[in-house]
């Protein structure tokens, strides 16, 4: 999830512009619409109590309109699963968004530390992380999310897993890949580890430059013996490749896909702009794949 809006509230009379009766109106039409949508959006998904004070470590680009942050956490218990994001609180900022971690949950337990991706925007929060962030900064972080978990346990069968993500929507794909590549190294030594299945990785973007991960994507694949990843470029001209395309995910690459994976025991991940993971919805379900089989979550 690339930008949830969470809340657009003036703090104080005083912290409040004089405005005409008509700005007035708006400014509060406009308010009510994005407290709506994201009452709409966020009703039905599980959310820790209360919030963890955290720590900016690092700020780096990921690319020209990406920022790249490490946090640390002090609250022990604090925890999340691959797939879930957080709110994000910062001091004196009216509004608080919400960013998928990218990091995988092995992460946090070996350092207290997690990864988050922010896309630039004019969103205020977004904004701040783009101009002003820096290294030391305090912000407040809460965990959140129930649509595209993935966290199995021992017993679980071992899941095939087929990983679609487009732009931004790579966050969460990519602690998810990254939990599925910690499981299968621990199930080597471990024999009552849980052992993942295969996992097909497509991610698509407008840009090379904007394929962030790109090389720790590829390192993880080759690195392990039951991920296989694709790339798509849309917008650029490219020199098409084995691991890269320059086309959108269409239905033949996922029926491509599909073929190596066993559709009794899958698991698909989306996460994208709502058209795109539309678009995907179509192309499982018309190579047989069931509804409950998919599980999504779409970044505005």
């Amino acid at each position: 999830m690339s930008v949830m809006l969470v809340s657009l509230l003036f703090r104080t009379p005083h912290q409040c512009l004089c405005l005409t009766s008509k700005h007035a109106v708006g400014i509060t039409k406009i308010l009510t619409r994005k407290m709506s949508d994201h009452l709409d959006r966020t009703a039905h998904n599980f959310r820790q109590s209360g919030i963890s004070d955290a720590t900016i470590v690092s700020v780096k680009d990921a690319s020209a309109t990406v920022k790249l942050l490490t946090l640390q956490v002090a609250n022990p218990h604090f925890s999340f699963k691959a797939g879930q994001w957080v709110d994000f609180f910062i001091p004196g900022v009216e509004l608080f968004t919400g960013f998928s971690m990218t990091s995988a949950p092995s992460r946090l337990q070996h350092d207290t530390t997690f990864d988050l991706a922010v896309q630039k925007s004019d969103y205020p929060p977004t904004m701040w992380v783009h101009t002003e962030c820096q290294v030391g900064a305090r912000v407040g972080v809460r965990v959140g999310g129930d649509q595209i978990i993935y966290d199995p346990s021992p017993s679980d069968p071992s899941w095939d897993i087929l990983l679609i993500a487009g732009g931004i929507g790579i966050n969460p794909m990519y602690s998810i890949l990254q939990h599925a590549r910690d499981l299968h190294v621990r199930s080597l030594s471990e024999s009552s580890a849980y052992r993942p299945g295969r996992v097909e990785f497509l991610y698509s973007a407008s840009h090379t430059d904007e394929l962030i991960f790109k090389d720790s994507i590829q390192t993880i694949a080759s690195d392990t013996e039951n991920i296989s990843c694709h790339f798509y470029i849309t917008k650029e001209t490219i020199v098409p490749a084995s691991h890269i395309s320059d086309h959108r995910i269409n239905e033949a690459d996922i029926a491509t896909s599909l073929q190596r994976l066993d559709k009794d025991r899958l698991r698909c991940f989306l996460c994208g702009p709502p058209p795109m993971i539309a678009d995907m919805e179509t192309h499982l379900e018309r190579q047989g794949v069931r509804p409950d089989q998919i599980h999504c979550e779409k970044w505005w």
